[in-house]
C-alpha cells in the first residue's frame, strides 16, 4: 500500500533522487511479484493453510488480522486500500455492495463454487452471490461449568443481578442490540423510536453487571477466572475450551443468531487472478475441512463434511440441530436509517 509523502519523506525522495531509477525499478519488482493481500478476522484459518497454497501455486499471501468487524468497516470506508482479498460478515455485504467496495465474482470462475451447501447459495443477503461463504457459526453464552453448577439457559441470565461484575458482553453493536430486541419481542426491522428507547433502557439497564465489552480479550478473562458468564461466538469459545475443557457454550432458549462469513474481492484488486485462484482453493474440500478444525467453526462446505473430526460434525452447539436451526436467525440487513438508529442506540448504552 503507497503511504502519501510526509515532508520529511519528500525531503528524503530528493536526496535520493539520483537512485529513483534503481528504487522505481525495485517497485515495480515487487508489484509485479505474485502476492494476495488478505484481510480476515485472528484465529480464523488453518496454521498451514496459507503456506500450502504458497506451496503449490507459487503466490505469496501477506495476511492483515482485525479483531472487529465494525472497525474493519470503518477502516475500508476511510479509504484503507491495498487489499485484495476481506472476509466480510453477512449482513455488512449489502453496505458494502452499496458503496461500491468490493466487486462481483464473475460467474464460473470457481470450479469448487458446487462445493457449498445449498442452503448457503443464492442467500438472501447476497442473492447475486458477490461473495462466498467460508465459515459460519452462532452466538451464544460461554460459562465455566467448575464456577457455574446450573447452566445458563437464557439471555435473561446475562441480565441477572448474582451474576454482578462476572459477566462479559461482546463490544459489538450488532450482537448486543439483537439479544435486546429477542428479550423484549421487537422485530429487526423496527424504525420505531419507542422500540429504540426500550432497547436503550434494557441494556443500560444491565450496565452496572457488566464487567467489560470485548470482542477479543473476553476469553481469557473467561480462563482466568476473571469473569464467570461471556457472550461469544461458538468457534471462539470452542478453541478455548481445547486448553481448558471445563469451558461450555450453550445457545439460549429465546434462540440465536447465525451468522456467515464471506469472501469477499475488494474494488480494484490489483492481484485478481491470484486472488480469485486463493478463493478457489479455500473451496477444496480438504482445505475447508482443515480450516474448520482448526478454528471450531461450522464450514459451509458440504464436501468437507466427510473430512470434518467426527467430534465436531457431530456437536450440535457447532452443527446445530435440525429443531435447532429452526430457532436461529440471520442478522437483518439493514438500511442507513436503521443502521443509524441501531448505532446511536449503542452508542447511547456505552456513554451512560
Amino acid at each position: 500500500m503507497t503511504e502519501p509523502l510526509s515532508r520529511r519523506g519528500f525531503l528524503k525522495a530528493a536526496i535520493l533522487a539520483p537512485l529513483m531509477p534503481a528504487l522505481l525499478a525495485a517497485c515495480r519488482r515487487a508489484e509485479d511479484a505474485r502476492v494476495v493481500n488478505f484481510f480476515n478476522w485472528s484465529n480464523y484459518i488453518g496454521k498451514d493453510t496459507l503456506p500450502e497454497f504458497t506451496k503449490r501455486t507459487g503466490v505469496a499471501v501477506r495476511y492483515d488480522l482485525f479483531a472487529d468487524e465494525d472497525e474493519m468497516f470503518t477502516k475500508i470506508r476511510a479509504g484503507a486500500r491495498g487489499y485484495d482479498l476481506i472476509v466480510v460478515g453477512d449482513y455488512l455485504i449489502p453496505r458494502f455492495r452499496s458503496l461500491n467496495l468490493i466487486e462481483a465474482i464473475p460467474a464460473g470462475t470457481l470450479k469448487n463454487l458446487a462445493n457449498l451447501a445449498p442452503r448457503f447459495r443464492r442467500p438472501i443477503y447476497d442473492p447475486e452471490e458477490t461473495t462466498v461463504p467460508y465459515l459460519w457459526g452462532t452466538t451464544g453464552i460461554a460459562y465455566n461449568k467448575k464456577k457455574i453448577k446450573n447452566p445458563p439457559t437464557s439471555w435473561r441470565d446475562l441480565w441477572d443481578e448474582k451474576y454482578k461484575d462476572r459477566i462479559s458482553m461482546l463490544d459489538n453493536v450488532r450482537d448486543c442490540i439483537s439479544v435486546a430486541m429477542q428479550l423484549l419481542g421487537i422485530p429487526q426491522t423496527t424504525r420505531d423510536p419507542e422500540d429504540f428507547r426500550k432497547i436503550r433502557e434494557l441494556l443500560v439497564k444491565q450496565k452496572p453487571l457488566v464487567k467489560q465489552y470485548s470482542s477479543a480479550s473476553y476469553l481469557n478473562s473467561l480462563v482466568a477466572g476473571e469473569i464467570d458468564l461471556a457472550m461469544t461466538w461458538s468457534g471462539d469459545l470452542f478453541q478455548t475450551a481445547r486448553e481448558n475443557p471445563d469451558l461450555d457454550y450453550v445457545i439460549p432458549k429465546e434462540g440465536t443468531y447465525m451468522w456467515v462469513d464471506c469472501l469477499a474481492i475488494m474494488r480494484g484488486a490489483r492481484h485478481r487472478a491470484d486472488t480469485l485462484r486463493l478463493i478457489d482453493y479455500l473451496l477444496e474440500p480438504s482445505v475447508a475441512a482443515g480450516i474448520a478444525n482448526s478454528v471450531r467453526y461450522a464450514t459451509p462446505n458440504l464436501a468437507a463434511s466427510p473430512e470434518v473430526d467426527k467430534a465436531l460434525r457431530d456437536d450440535p452447539r457447532v452443527y446445530p440441530t435440525r429443531a435447532l436451526m429452526k430457532q436461529l436467525q440471520l442478522h437483518h440487513v439493514l438500511d442507513s436509517e436503521q443502521s443509524e438508529l441501531w448505532s446511536q442506540t449503542w452508542a447511547d448504552v456505552k456513554v451512560a
